[in-house]
């Protein structure tokens, strides 16, 4: 079976636009939204080279050949999710990629990086950007990059201490549609739950939270707050022990921890 059917047959998504190029695959997403014309979702763009790829705020996402990186358009009202939920669809999706992670790597260590990162090893393996379409109240677009067989050898040298390839930890390379059909199928299973408002969910991102117990740096606009990271609470807000007390951090930059 081809790769764009199995997708369709053993996923939730409904429909499949594949790229060999592309600039961003959420700008694709966007735009589909905009125009209103994705008739069925979840919708799957994917593609095999993103161009112009996007990280939060000003970040780029380096990927080279052989990452897997495609945006999803989703309907909340169909898959159940609350507006209000929607903060925690980062840190779930997270959730989803590393269940799938672990599938492959059973004795990896694999954690989540709040708010949107997967990290194996200690190095980042995979991003996450989540965005709102503007003039949109049921859809959200989730992003996902994961580097997979696009060795850290051929990547800028200044991300070499800092990131991974799932090719580099297990000396094998890896079947592209084959580890994007586990991250959907649990991505799939991860919304439910967040839908359902499981227990599960909080206790699952405050197990693996990478920074939990580690002094780090949080930045907002010009302001920066140093404190230890006690983890994530039930509604996905990271909790921030400074001298000036604990506080609940819902939006700014991790850019630096020890």
């Amino acid at each position: 079976m081809q790769p764009i059917a199995r997708i369709v047959a053993e996923t939730f998504v409904k429909q499949v636009e594949f790229h060999a190029e592309i600039g961003s695959t959420n700008d694709r997403a966007l735009d589909f939204a905009a125009a209103e014309v994705a008739s069925e979702t979840p919708l799957l763009i994917w593609a095999l080279q993103q161009t112009a790829g996007r990280g939060r705020g000003a970040n780029r996402w380096w990927a080279s050949d052989g990452a897997l990186t495609f945006t999803l358009l989703l309907n909340t009202q169909d898959l159940g999710l609350p507006q209000e939920r929607w903060p925690q669809v980062s840190l779930t999706t997270g959730l989803a990629v590393c269940a799938a992670l672990q599938e492959l790597l059973p004795q990896a260590d694999i954690a989540l990086k709040w708010p949107n990162d997967v990290f194996l090893h200690g190095r980042k393996i995979c991003g996450i950007l989540v965005e709102v379409p503007p003039r949109q109240s049921t859809k959200l677009v989730v992003g996902i990059g994961i580097n997979i067989n696009n060795s850290l050898t051929q990547a800028p040298a200044e991300l070499w201490p800092t990131a991974t390839a799932l090719c580099d930890a297990s000396n094998r390379t890896w079947d592209l549609a084959t580890v994007l059909i586990q991250v959907l199928q649990q991505l799939d299973r991860h919304l439910g739950q967040l839908a359902a408002n499981d227990p599960e969910l909080p206790r699952r991102w405050q197990e693996l939270c990478f920074l939990r117990g580690r002094l780090i740096h949080h930045t907002v606009g010009d302001r920066v707050t140093i404190g230890m990271c006690q983890g994530v609470d039930e509604q996905g807000a990271l909790l921030l022990q400074a001298e000036s007390g604990l506080s609940r951090v819902m939006g700014g930059v991790i850019t630096k921890w020890e």
